[in-house]
This record gives C-alpha cells, structure tokens and sequence, in this order.
C-alpha cells in the first residue's frame, strides 16, 4: 500500500529540507539509504527521495555512478508504484528530466550524440503528462517537457505540435510560476526553430518578443538567460540575414 501525501512530505523533508541539518548532500544520501531499509518494502516513495538525493550528490560530485544510481532507484520508483500511484506523473516526470540532463552532458562531450536516446525521456514525459489533471500545478512545467523533447527526439517535422504544447504551457501557468522564464523561452526557443526550418522572418520577429519576455521574466543572474540571449541573437543574425 502506498503511504499518505503526509508520510511522503514528512520523508521528503527529513531527508533533504530538514533544518539544522549541517552535512550536506552525502547526509542526505545517507539518510534516504536508511530509510530505504526502514520503509515498508514495496513502496516506491523512499526510491524516489533517495534518486533526487542521489541526483543532487551527482551535481556536487560529477561522478557518472551517482547518475546511474539515482536512474535506477526512480526506475524502481515507476515499477513499484505502476499507473495507480498518487505520485506516478512525478516518479516519470524526473525520469525524463534526469534522462535528458544525462543525454545534455553527453552531447556536450560529443555533440554528435545521438537524441534517439532520448525517446524513453519522451515516453516517460508523455506518460506524465497524460496522468496529469487539467487543474494541476503541474500541468505547464509537463507541458513544456514534452515540446522540449518531442522537436529534439521527433525532428523539425513535430515543431507544430511542439509549439503548440508550449504555447498552452504559457497560457496555463500561473502568472506567479517561478518557472513562468523557462516556458516562455522554450516557446521563443521553438519559434526561432521554426522561423529557420520555414525560412519564415517573420516567425523570427515573433521569437525575438518572446525571448525578451523571457528575458524579462528572468532573475539577473539565473543561468538561464545565457540561453536567452542565444535565442535571441540567433532569431536577430537570422533576420539580418
């Protein structure tokens, strides 16, 4: 039996919110490995925390063995809570987000990398977002998960449907979404796709608003206006081409 919403939040926090706590993300892997143990077997929650423990370490630490550990124990998570859990869209959520952060780093050592590695990132996004309800908080960032993936597994051919998801991410999403920056600049990213493979300037014109709003909607600093900026530069170059 799957535990309550309560016991899943009391876990999360225990392991990687609970204040005071000084040891870091290695603490945090030790004690969802120790809750993994305790946990009444069958539950997928406790793999599901120790995988984000697990993903966080690897941030820290690069090391390649932490990734795959933190993939394994969220595959463990989607098979032990099937179609019928409560959290089933998130366990297949951050798979695909995980999977895709893995294929990036991939690609950036050889850009020649195969995105066909990415379709069981696409199936699993897909899956969430089906399981997802039209009222969700979660709606817009599943969404714009799919858009990003499909153009990237599926070619220019699926730019259409792409932009057509990360239009209604936009339109869905609460104007106070933290990740309001993110949607917006997959939707100007897309767009500029677009205006390349139609050879269409005016689409690029398009592009370019959306990546100043999305510029706009974004902190200063946040690492996500390097990807901004090379939207809108590319939707510029291509017009004054």
């Amino acid at each position: 039996m799957a535990s309550s919403a309560r016991d899943r939040a009391d876990l999360l926090d225990l392991i990687l919110y609970e204040p005071g706590v000084t040891d870091g993300i290695g603490g945090a892997v030790r004690r969802a490995r120790t809750a993994l143990d305790e946990w009444p077997d069958g539950d997928p929650w406790p793999h599901y925390v120790l995988a984000m423990a697990l993903g966080g370490l690897f941030q820290e630490s690069g090391d390649q063995a932490d990734l795959e550990s933190a993939r394994e124990h969220l595959a463990e998570a989607i098979r032990l809570g099937g179609r019928e859990d409560p959290d089933a869209a998130l366990f297949r959520q951050q798979y695909a987000a995980l999977e895709t952060g893995r294929w990036a780093a991939a690609n950036a050592a050889n850009p020649a990398a195969d995105p066909d590695e990415l379709r069981g990132a696409l199936r699993m996004a897909r899956e969430a977002l089906d399981m997802t309800e039209p009222d969700s908080p979660h709606l817009s960032m599943r969404l714009a998960q799919v858009a990003e993936l499909l153009v990237q597994v599926e070619g220019p051919d699926r730019l259409a449907e792409s932009l057509r998801l990360a239009e209604r991410a936009l339109e869905d999403a609460h104007p106070d979404d933290p990740r309001m920056s993110r949607y917006q600049q997959t939707h100007a990213t897309l767009l500029q796709a677009r205006a390349e493979h139609e050879n269409d300037r005016a689409l690029a014109d398009h592009a370019e608003v959306s990546a100043v709003r999305a510029g706009h909607l974004a902190p200063a600093y946040d690492p996500m206006q390097a990807r901004i900026i090379g939207t809108l530069q590319r939707a510029r170059a291509f017009r004054s081409g």
